[in-house]
């Protein structure tokens, strides 16, 4: 039975859940087969559970022609889809290779276009551009469908780049405050709100205003706000607005890092998959981040496999940030899965092969995990020459300034200095104190510590559990 309908399971199971709630709405079957298959793909879609296979006794035909009306239905709403379509046709025409068929496509999609689209900025400086191509060949009766389009969107087209140029003005404010942390944006607030919303306004501005919206809340610390942006956005996704596979994978990363801020985790996971589904340049990103959930939920064996399953993506990647990452957890991983000797080794063939890159992007990320194996394996000179040789000690003094600091790497350093005679107990325990000295720790700080703590009192019962009641 499954093998029978191997292509069709395969084919339902890389549908996201705002598409099938999409399709949900927008299916008219009266074929009660047809109605019982797109039900099971949208059920299943929408489940977080087990799959329920399909009827293998219903038409294989039906299966087919389910399958293609499914592709079609999202085909239709794809923004990605859609300016492919606009580029191949801006480039046709610039270069007067655009065929007759392509023409009356184009010269329909114009003479019916109501709704000011998400790709609509593209659409009307083709139109533009196409106006010429017309006149010159003396086409009146194409030139004026073409000129009737651009003089009803006129106002449309001049308010959506007004709003494209204030948007750039408010990325440059948002960001700023990220960086420099010298300016306040809430003043943007109102109207960024107000252009996300307003579905007369073109959807790719929309969006911009989305993303701005949530990296202001988030610079901010505003989740609450930040989890009505994104069920708003869930909703207009559901109604195939903004829709594109590349658009739901940011959006379901977006959510990983929202859940997992508020310590739901499971639906971090969740999104974390649904991420993954897409094959684009973020897909390290959106990786990464899912194996960090995994090891959160004490999942190491599902993280492993899922590395394993990406080795291809993580050897191709030329964004060191992303690849300083992936190597970081598969040392956590293999560690975590008590392979100690083979996260050692891997840690130092890619330290060996990478070490510029990793002192350059992610140095605290890649040497947090490294030493952590070393402290397990009791190899504590080596984790002083790493600190000599790549002035650890002095790069954590700078890095204590950062408002997320967690002493992991000083308090191994200090650890060390201690198990290998180069300082005393009162030393030990003054040095592994310092660090909290210029520091209030947050809930989720003084959890990563008593973690770090915990780890490290495995090597050094007393000093360690005497620091835990300090905090």
């Amino acid at each position: 039975m499954k093998t029978k309908l191997k292509k069709f399971t395969a084919f339902s199971k890389t549908i996201l859940p705002n598409e099938a709630k999409y399709l949900e709405e927008n299916y008219q079957f009266t074929d009660i087969e047809k109605r019982s298959i797109i039900s099971r793909v949208i059920s299943n879609a929408l489940s977080q559970n087990r799959q329920v296979e399909y009827d293998a006794t219903i038409d294989k035909r039906k299966y087919s022609y389910i399958k293609v009306w499914i592709e079609k239905k999202l085909a239709n709403i794809d923004v990605d889809t859609t300016i492919e379509w606009i580029m191949s046709l801006n480039k046709k025409i610039l270069t007067d290779a655009i065929a007759s068929k392509e023409e009356k496509e184009f010269l329909h999609y114009i003479s019916v276009y109501k709704n000011i689209a998400y790709n609509f900025q593209n659409l009307y400086e083709l139109a533009k551009e196409y106006k010429s191509y017309l006149l010159v060949r003396m086409r009146y009766k194409d030139h004026k469908t073409v000129a009737d389009f651009i003089e009803s969107f006129k106002t449309n087209y001049n308010e959506a780049i007004n709003v494209k140029d204030q948007l750039y003005d408010a990325t440059t404010e948002i960001t700023n405050q990220y960086t420099l942390n010298n300016n306040d944006t809430k003043h943007l607030e109102h109207w960024l709100l107000a252009v996300f919303n307003d579905k007369n306004i073109d959807g790719k501005n929309r969006y911009q205003a989305f993303v701005l919206l949530a990296f202001m809340y988030t610079n901010y610390n505003e989740n609450g706000k930040l989890k009505i942006i994104f069920d708003q956005i869930d909703t207009y996704f559901n109604q195939g607005d903004m829709y594109s596979r590349r658009i739901l994978s940011n959006y379901y990363a977006s959510r990983v890092l929202l859940h997992s801020k508020q310590d739901e985790f499971e639906k971090a996971e969740f999104y974390g998959y649904l991420s993954i589904r897409q094959n684009n340049n973020d897909a390290l990103m959106y990786l990464n981040n899912l194996v960090a959930i995994l090891l959160r939920n004490h999942k190491p064996d599902d993280a492993f496999l899922l590395l394993e399953k990406h080795q291809d993506l993580y050897k191709e990647t030329h964004n060191y940030h992303q690849k300083i990452g992936y190597c970081s957890y598969q040392i956590r991983v293999l560690s975590e899965l008590k392979k100690n000797k083979l996260a050692e080794a891997t840690a130092k063939t890619f330290l060996r092969q990478y070490k510029n890159e990793v002192l350059n992007h992610r140095w605290h990320h890649f040497f947090t995990s490294y030493i952590n194996v070393l402290i397990i394996l009791e190899k504590y000179d080596e984790v002083l020459k790493l600190a000599s040789k790549f002035n650890l000690t002095e790069k954590e003094t700078e890095r204590q300034k950062q408002s997320n600091y967690v002493p992991n790497i000083s308090w191994s350093i200090s650890l060390s200095r201690y198990m290998e005679g180069h300082i005393n107990s009162n030393r030990l325990l003054d040095e592994i104190k310092a660090p909290l000295k210029s520091i209030q720790p947050t809930k989720n700080q003084k959890q990563l510590m008593i973690k770090v703590i915990d780890r490290l009192s495995n090597n050094l019962p007393e000093a360690f559990l005497q620091l835990k009641s300090h905090i």
